[in-house]
């Protein structure tokens, strides 16, 4: 999970998921 954070720099909105929580994880599917 901490690898992803890190990555989301790429993507804002992957970032912006993690904030999220368990939401977030369905965001990331979209």
């Amino acid at each position: 999970m901490a690898t992803n954070y890190g990555t989301g720099r790429r993507k804002t909105a992957t970032a912006r998921v993690f904030l999220s929580a368990g939401t977030g994880k369905l965001v990331i599917n979209n």
